[in-house]
């Protein structure tokens, strides 16, 4: 009989190494969300042999409004 995965978030959640989709030991490993250095350095690597790519390219203007709100937003107060 297999033992039931550990449990590792705060609502129960199991988490998966995104290469490899092993559990994770814990959310407190140095190396999360990834299981290993070795996945780590995977997902590394993937990224700059431009395996991944984003869904569409980067505009930008996409967000100009939002930058125009937050700009002009007044400091906090510093008490």
């Amino acid at each position: 009989m297999s033992e039931a995965p550990k449990r590792m978030g705060n609502d129960g959640t199991n988490f998966k190494c995104p290469v490899c989709r092993n559990l994770v030991a814990s959310t407190e490993v140095k190396t999360f969300p990834f299981c290993s250095d070795r996945c780590r350095l995977l997902d590394l690597n993937n990224w700059l042999d431009g395996r991944y790519k984003s869904s569409r390219p980067v505009d930008p203007t996409d967000n100009i409004e939002e930058f125009d709100r937050l700009s002009t937003k007044p400091p906090p107060d510093s008490r």
